[in-house]
C-alpha cells in the first residue's frame, strides 16, 4: 500500500509546498498535496496529504489518505489509509481506517481507528500512544 501510495503522490501531487515556502493560513485542495515546507493552519484535501521528510506542520490536517514523513503538531483525520515513515515526529490526536507505523516513527497522543461517526453505534478502538 505504502509504496503505490507514494508513488500516486509523487507522481500526480497538484499542490505542492516547496522546501522554501512558509505558508500562515489554510490550505485547501481537492487535489493531493505535497509539502516539503512549513505550514502553519489548516491543511484539507479530499484526497491524498504528503509530509517529506524535513517539513514542520503546526496544523490540523483533514485528508482522504497520509503518508507522513516529516513533524507534525496538529490533529489528523485521515479517512482512509495513514502512514507514519521511521522520520515522522508526531504530536497530536489522529484518527483513520488503516494506520501504519514504520520503525522510527515518534507518536505522541491519541489514536482512533477504524468506522467512525457511520451511524452502526459501535464504538472505535482507541488506543493512547506516547514514546520516541
Amino acid at each position: 500500500m505504502n509504496s503505490t501510495l507514494d508513488d500516486n503522490l509523487n507522481a500526480a501531487a497538484e499542490t505542492v509546498v516547496g522546501p522554501s515556502v512558509k505558508i500562515q493560513g489554510d490550505l485547501n485542495s481537492e487535489g493531493n498535496i505535497k509539502i516539503e515546507g512549513q505550514v502553519a493552519g489548516k491543511v484539507k484535501t479530499t484526497q491524498s496529504v504528503y509530509v517529506n521528510e524535513g517539513a514542520k506542520i503546526s496544523a490540523d490536517i483533514v485528508a482522504g489518505n497520509g503518508v507522513i514523513g516529516g513533524e507534525i503538531l496538529g490533529n489528523l483525520k485521515i479517512s482512509g489509509h495513514l502512514v507514519f515513515q521511521s522520520t515522522a515526529k508526531v504530536t497530536g490526536d489522529i484518527t483513520c481506517q488503516i494506520l501504519r507505523v514504520e520503525d522510527g516513527a515518534q507518536f505522541s497522543g491519541k489514536c482512533s481507528m477504524g468506522s467512525n461517526g457511520n451511524g452502526n453505534g459501535k464504538k472505535s478502538p482507541q488506543a493512547e500512544v506516547e514514546g520516541e
